[in-house]
């Protein structure tokens, strides 16, 4: 087949790492013509001169996308496909924005759309709720129109969204860590060196909303007037974002953002693994902490339970003092410590691999192909 991979819409987040994964991945599949759209989230972190020959690579950068750059990029694309003739175009995530000639399937990563009772969700003003209401009317007209079939990561999404996009054409592929977590990996330390005791919990996340972040200022403050002084938080955002959203805290440290092949090298100087996100489809974040054998912290909500299962200590949403429970707890009890890495490595395997996710994905594009 002659496959065309859309990241020309992709930026930044976890979007990026699970498009950069499957191109890689795509290299062992070598019966397909691979034509890549690289937008900047991708195209920054991949070396194209890595590639066989039957792959293709045309880099674009449509900035920030609204309603005025959406014209831009259908001219763009749409003369790219005319030039390459694909069979199939496959995103990992969308919307794309683009109204094809070829089919399209297109992953769908947007928790707050079908996951109304968040509680990210209902603390919103009525205004709010109206801007994302608009918002997801808009996103949903686009995968309608664009998309002959949907990739979500959780059988939970994939009912959720045959709900809402009105379609059968839904298929599971779960999110799981990248390569670069197989490898001996020598990267440079990101951190300083420990401290006697130091303790440090890391939250590889950019910087949305919805991920709750700001919780972690006062989880530290309490941990610190328990007598906790040695926990670090490590975080991984902007430093625009950290000066935003966070500021200055003596338990926290910002490394800003970290390349994906950089990623195991961090996770193998912290202890745990904290994520307070109110709303997720899936977070590869889950299972590369299963993967480097750290215990996680997180959230006691449905999709966080439908991930990690038994893999997780669980604290009440938007509550410091949850969490400050839960990290307590991890730190005076080893045992416990392992059992969830254990139960992770367990869990873990009830996830597609890399290779397994990209051959699911060649296996929807031939399906569809055949029609």
């Amino acid at each position: 087949m002659k496959i065309v991979i859309n990241t020309a819409h992709q930026r930044f987040g976890g979007a990026v790492q699970v498009a950069l994964s499957f191109i890689s991945e795509c290299v062992h599949f070598t019966d397909h013509e691979y034509h890549v759209w690289l937008g900047h989230g991708v195209g920054k972190e991949i070396n194209t001169s890595d590639f066989p020959v039957n792959f293709s690579f045309y880099e674009h950068d449509f900035g920030t996308i609204g309603f005025r750059t959406i014209p831009l990029i259908q001219k763009t694309l749409a003369q790219l496909e005319d030039q390459i003739k694909p069979d199939i175009i496959i995103a990992t995530s969308g919307p794309t924005y683009y109204n094809s000639k070829a089919p399209q399937i297109i992953g769908f990563n947007l928790p707050l759309y079908i996951y109304p009772e968040s509680p990210y969700v209902q603390q919103m003003s009525l205004k709010q709720k109206l801007k994302l209401w608009l918002k997801k009317k808009a996103h949903y007209y686009y995968f309608k129109r664009d998309a002959a079939a949907y990739v979500v990561q959780t059988d939970d999404v994939n009912n959720r969204v045959q709900k809402a996009l009105g379609t059968s054409q839904v298929h599971t592929v779960t999110n799981t860590h990248s390569k670069f977590y197989l490898q001996d990996n020598h990267a440079e330390p990101k951190l300083s060196a420990r401290e006697n005791g130091e303790i440090r919990l890391l939250t590889l996340s950019s910087y949305y909303p919805h991920k709750n972040l700001e919780i972690i200022p006062k989880v530290a403050d309490l941990l610190i007037k328990e007598g906790y002084h040695k926990i670090r938080f490590v975080l991984t955002l902007k430093p625009q974002d950290f000066d935003n959203y966070i500021g200055t805290h003596p338990a926290i440290m910002n490394v800003g953002p970290v390349r994906p092949q950089d990623c195991p090298s961090l996770y193998e100087e912290c202890d745990f693994m904290f994520l307070p996100t109110l709303a997720e489809c899936f977070s590869a974040s889950y299972a590369e902490a299963m993967v480097m054998k750290k215990p996680i912290i997180t959230t006691d909500l449905g999709f966080a339970r439908s991930i990690c299962g038994d893999a997780a200590l669980y604290f009440e949403p938007k509550n410091p003092q949850s969490a400050y429970l839960a990290i307590k707890r991890l730190l005076n009890n080893q045992d416990l410590c392992n059992r969830l890495v254990i139960k992770g490595l367990e869990q873990l395997k009830t996830f597609d691999t890399a290779p397994e996710r990209a051959q699911k994905y060649l296996e929807i594009c031939k399906s569809l192909n055949s029609k």
